[in-house]
């Protein structure tokens, strides 16, 4: 390269460090854009150095080591699979090392060849050199959303994209393949996934997700939160809400298929809101309203709600659960084009689908699923009578729809006794 296209190359990358750190000081404020501003200086000093001499003479790579990073930190399916992993003592002959925010808050996990590093510079999004060191050594790599900043992969390395979910909606945009293999639910799923990836079948394993372990088990923990939101609100039975996000933390991911006051299907306004919450209390039924995690926070305003409980990750987090443990504890799932659906079959309870934005929804993002109706064995619910009527049936235990899900599981799912071993067996990981 000459020095011409150096030079210039240099100047481009000190101009979108700027304008990154202008749009932390726009987005976050001035103490966000201080923090973002010292990560961009102590990475040009050290951090980008060391990753650019690792790239070119990585160091060896340590056959018995495994690396972890989810989305959310510590949680989902890579989260499932470690716990199984230690449950089962294969801590004992694999190092496993978690990339997070935080490694302090995860100290009580830190047993025997467990470690958890630190994988961005403190208060940014720019990668710390450790975390490439461990990506660069590491001879499997299991991971939730996306890999690509490691930028290569080296021989006998394995990347496994535990993935996220697969559910009804259209893929808005294709990612770029950075993995050996992606789990999927089920065969149903494979074709989706090609055209999304852009992939070969064989990337493309249908085995479900180890944190269908963890939903299929529950937990006591999870069971006494239960116990504890149903005595708290006078109720028999706990209906888990969990819609897709509409509007996004990240405006490029906004759906703009429904536009109302809470931003929530069904609920166009506060009467509906209080509407809901009263009949709910009449009949001793709790809603919980599980945030997706790319949704901006929900607003009721000033609004009173006995029945109606918004719970966001935090909230999980500090009662020691995940997520998956608690979806187990519900006794009814109410979702939309969201994978939690798809997932929800393999407990065999009741499915409402608020479909109240399908026609919008079909226009704008479009579906996997030539008729995704057909895959919606549930309640369909256009309106709050049809919400109203669905919370009575569960509360009277009708259950209209197992057959039907029964049908749709057998085309969704490839189900197993042990997800995490499946998994592991594949990859021939022993103790």
């Amino acid at each position: 390269m000459g020095i011409k296209k150096r030079v210039k190359k240099k100047v481009k990358k000190i101009k979108n460090a700027a304008k990154k750190i202008k749009n932390v000081q726009a987005q976050k404020g001035r103490k966000a854009m201080l923090s973002e501003l010292w990560a961009t200086i102590t990475y040009g000093i050290y951090d980008g150095r060391t990753i650019r001499r690792m790239k070119k003479f990585p160091p060896a790579l340590v056959e018995n080591r495994m690396l972890f990073e989810t989305n959310d930190d510590f949680t989902d399916n890579g989260r499932a699979l470690f716990d199984y992993l230690i449950e089962n003592g294969y801590n004992k002959k694999y190092e496993i090392v978690w990339l997070v925010h935080e490694p302090e808050k995860y100290k009580e996990y830190a047993v025997e060849n467990v470690k958890f590093v630190r994988n961005f510079k403190k208060g940014s999004t720019i990668r710390r050199a450790e975390a490439y060191k461990y990506a660069l050594t590491s001879r499997y790599i299991f991971y939730t959303q996306a890999f690509n900043w490691i930028g290569m992969s080296r021989r006998n390395q394995l990347f496994v994209d535990l993935w996220h979910g697969c559910g009804y909606k259209a893929n808005k945009n294709g990612r770029k393949v950075f993995f050996d293999y992606c789990l999927v639910p089920g065969d149903i799923f494979i074709k989706t996934k090609m055209e999304f990836f852009g992939c070969t079948s064989k990337k493309l394993l249908p085995f479900g997700y180890p944190r269908y372990d963890m939903m299929i088990r529950g937990s006591e923990r999870a069971n006494e939160y239960k116990a504890k939101l149903l005595k708290e609100t006078n109720s028999d039975k706990l209906i888990l809400w969990m819609p897709t996000y509409r509007h996004a933390s990240s405006e490029r991911l906004n759906e703009e298929t429904l536009n109302n006051e809470f931003n929530i299907p069904i609920i166009d306004d506060a009467d509906k809101l209080l509407e809901l919450n009263n009949f709910c209390k009449e009949n001793h039924i709790l809603i919980v309203i599980k945030k997706h995690y790319l949704q901006i926070p929900y607003d009721f305003g000033e609004n009173v709600l006995t029945n109606i409980v918004y719970l966001e990750n935090k909230d999980l987090a500090d009662n020691g659960l995940q997520l998956y443990e608690f979806i187990n504890c519900s006794d009814a799932l109410v979702s939309d084009y969201s994978s939690v659906a798809i997932d929800y079959l393999l407990l065999d309870r009741p499915l409402g689908f608020t479909l109240d934005d399908y026609e919008a929804y079909t226009e704008s993002r479009g579906w996997v699923f030539d008729d995704p109706l057909e895959y919606m064995p549930g309640e369909h619910m256009y309106n709050m009578q049809d919400f109203e009527n669905f919370i009575l049936d569960i509360k009277n235990g009708n259950d209209k729809y197992a057959e039907q899900r029964a049908a749709v599981r057998a085309k969704t799912h490839n189900v197993c006794d042990n997800y995490c071993q499946r998994v592991l067996d594949y990859f021939n990981i022993t103790m």
